[in-house]
């Protein structure tokens, strides 16, 4: 797929292929029609089209934006720390993405792009370990709320990293950050904990037995 800069207009018959690559791909990916015609000016009509033509389906419904920052920034009743490091590996692959050309890319192109590094990224861990992974809407909301990084238009989310293992991960900077910790971190601070538990379980099950 042949990047797209900034700064390239779907009406310019250079970028009229590169353009339909893009719809087609958006498509596949299961993105929303608005979310297409946002970033390629296909019509939502040609967009409906493409959607019965290539998969046979409506494009899905429903807003753009679907969930606040908190969604992707803290565990909550539908999510956990794995869906918090699902966040901060995406915006890792597009935070990369960026960085392949020495000119600005592409909003649209940026995001399928670093979509479809990160489906390759987790596969692994979605098929062995059944972790939820965003989808490409998803995906788009949470770079949307993080101002798709650009360090000078603010946003209600930022990255932080963490001083222990260096994992970037997105923060509410509206909340007290020391309060908000690092999901892998979290995680295996966990996993210790029931590894400690187990083991003394173990221990006190050979004792009793032991002393009988």
């Amino acid at each position: 797929m042949t990047p797209i800069p900034e700064d390239a207009r779907p009406a310019d018959p250079k970028w009229a292929v590169a353009y339909l690559e893009l719809a087609n791909g958006m498509v596949m990916a299961g993105a929303k029609a608005r979310l297409i015609t946002r970033f390629t000016d296909v019509s939502l009509n040609r967009v409906r089209e493409l959607y019965r033509a290539l998969r046979g389906v409506d494009p899905p419904s429903g807003p753009l934006m679907q969930g606040k920052a908190g969604f992707f920034t803290r565990p909550g009743k539908h999510n956990s720390e794995a869906w918090n490091i699902q966040s901060a590996i995406f915006l890792a692959c597009y935070d990369r993405m960026g960085k392949i050309t020495g000119q600005p890319l592409h909003r649209g192109w940026q995001l399928l792009a670093s979509f479809t590094v990160y489906l390759s990224f987790t596969e692994r861990q979605h098929t062995e370990m059944r972790i939820k992974r965003l989808d490409i809407n998803q995906a788009y909301a949470l770079l949307s709320h993080a101002r798709f990084l650009s360090p000078s238009a603010g946003g209600d989310m930022q990255r932080k990293e963490c001083p222990s293992c260096r994992l970037s991960y997105p923060v509410a900077p509206a909340d007290p950050l020391d309060t908000q910790k690092c999901p892998l971190c979290a995680i295996n601070s966990n996993l210790n904990h029931l590894t400690r538990q187990g083991l003394a379980r173990a221990a006190s099950i050979a004792s009793q037995k032991s002393s009988k």
